[in-house]
């Protein structure tokens, strides 16, 4: 048995740039685990070039509680190509880039009380006590983003369970979160659920210097259905619910 921290991370909006796109910024439909190391560090308070080593055993479940949808469209961004005042004051002509924000998938109506909802199940890393890293999430000493700055957010739930950690398991489980899609030997999925999968190669890990050392492909459901499969990834028993680990 293991103690971990879930909560769930909430906000408006988001956006998630995906790090092999150029000219377009578009989105990964849920916070990439590279993030997530961002988003712990900040609320720890730890410095750029220290939380990649401090938070490396960091282990992490990532599921969707809110369903939710892509817009696409244009940011004024400047155009700069030789850093002149002019260029950083916006007086020359600018550039459109396409970008993507996720969105809650909500009516008109229920806007006001309707947020995207991130779950969260975290194993503290070394040196990081459960207790410290709950009291960090609900009092975070620099407040949660959702990718960019601009795309505030803030953290509910924050609660402390009892896990059991497996890996292996040769029979078919439903597992909530995203998944290693290496790791994924069989779908055994029910036809009367309306899933909704998305696979797409995320940044797992990032160096000191924020290169990307680590990327995999990951599987999730984007409105939140436990994905019915054999599974031959690590995996964290909450209860009655099964979490794909990543680590």
């Amino acid at each position: 048995m293991v103690a971990v921290v879930h909560c769930d991370l909430c906000g408006k909006f988001a956006h998630f740039r995906r790090f092999y796109t150029n000219s377009s910024s578009l989105s990964y439909p849920i916070p990439p685990p590279s993030t997530i190391r961002g988003l712990v560090a900040a609320a720890l308070g730890l410095e750029p070039s220290d939380y990649p080593e401090r938070l490396r055993t960091l282990q992490m479940a990532i599921g969707v509680r809110q369903p939710l949808r892509a817009l696409l469209q244009s940011t004024n961004a400047l155009m700069v190509k030789s850093g002149t005042e002019r260029e950083l004051r916006g007086f020359e002509p600018r550039t459109q880039i396409p970008t993507q924000f996720l969105l809650p998938e909500t009516s008109f109506d229920d806007w006001d009380t309707t947020s995207l909802r991130f779950h969260l199940v975290l194993v503290p890393p070394e040196g990081l006590s459960v207790g410290q890293l709950a009291e960090a999430l609900r009092a975070p000493i620099y407040p949660p983003a959702l990718g960019t700055a601009y795309c505030l957010g803030w953290i509910e739930g924050v609660e402390v369970h009892e896990a059991e950690v497996g890996h292996d398991d040769p029979s078919v489980a439903d597992y909530l979160g995203a998944l290693d899609a290496s790791q994924i030997e069989e779908f055994v999925l029910d036809e009367r659920t309306p899933h909704r999968l998305s696979r797409d190669r995320y940044p797992v890990r990032l160096d000191k210097q924020r290169r990307l050392v680590d990327a995999r492909d990951l599987i999730v459901d984007l409105r939140g259905y436990p994905i019915r499969c054999r599974y031959r990834g690590r995996w964290l028993q909450i209860e009655s619910e099964r979490w794909a680990l990543i680590d």
